[in-house]
């Protein structure tokens, strides 16, 4: 074959790939994963946390907030491999850090003084097995679903409280951290954006069930006694939205 009728079949390869070959790998149907971020406010419960709080504004007339009082925000992600057109399977990863705090300057037998609390979580995470049942099947712009799940959690916070002034200097100090069982079940939709069904939209509702109770050490002045319950009570209904890819 003469080198420009080489290079002519070689033109008209290129162009039937470019002409048809893309196109077609481009309209590929997704694969049977799919992954999708979230953002999650928590409604905990944190019954005897908000209690103490509570009792700390009581005994000494101040007002700081409880944990009803602020955001509960948490970054998700889940993975999910599809076994049939209404179930899949995967793994789900939460991840936070919060705290509540406030200053007031309350009356003591030796004056004024300034009363600092702080209660902060330098990480909540959790790690789930996960189930999603979609009962209308996997077609379709819009699918409802239904998910379940256990796994892990951790978490770690550390709660202060100073009063001070020229005549005094006390505190308390406690540091809890520790694993934990978790499970929830919840209901949510996947809305894909387009006729390809790669992206998605969702939005969900869930109710877990977890809490960390125990033991820990307390240090300072105003501690009650050396050892003091913990109760770290993150049961309670979740809302997330998010976005999602299958591939």
């Amino acid at each position: 074959m003469s080198s420009p009728r080489l290079r002519l079949c070689l033109f008209q390869a290129g162009l039937s790939l470019l002409g048809f070959g893309l196109p077609a790998m481009a309209q590929a149907a997704p694969g049977p994963w799919s992954m999708t971020g979230y953002l999650q406010q928590s409604w905990p419960k944190q019954t005897e946390t908000n209690r103490q709080i509570r009792e700390i504004n009581g005994s000494f007339g101040s007002s700081f907030p409880t944990w009803d009082d602020v955001p509960n925000l948490n970054l998700g992600l889940h993975l999910f491999r599809e076994l049939n057109p209404k179930w899949k399977v995967g793994l789900g990863l939460d991840y936070s850090r919060g705290k509540v705090d406030g200053t007031a300057t309350v009356d003591t037998p030796a004056g004024p003084a300034t009363l600092d609390f702080r209660q902060e979580y330098s990480i909540y995470a959790d790690l789930f097995l996960l189930a999603q049942y979609r009962p209308l099947g996997a077609g379709g712009r819009w699918v409802p679903f239904l998910l379940g799940g256990i796994g892990l959690a951790y978490e770690k916070d550390q709660t202060r409280l100073t009063l001070r002034n020229d005549f005094l200097d006390e505190a308390l100090q406690v540091d809890n951290s520790g694993w934990f069982p978790i499970a929830t079940v919840g209901i949510g939709l996947d809305a894909y954006l387009s006729n390809r069904r790669t992206w998605y939209a969702e939005a969900g509702l869930s109710y877990s069930w977890a809490r960390l109770r125990h033991a820990v050490p307390a240090s300072g002045s105003l501690a009650p006694a050396p050892m003091v319950t913990a109760d770290t009570d993150s049961t309670g209904p979740n809302l997330w939205l998010g976005l999602g890819r299958r591939f």
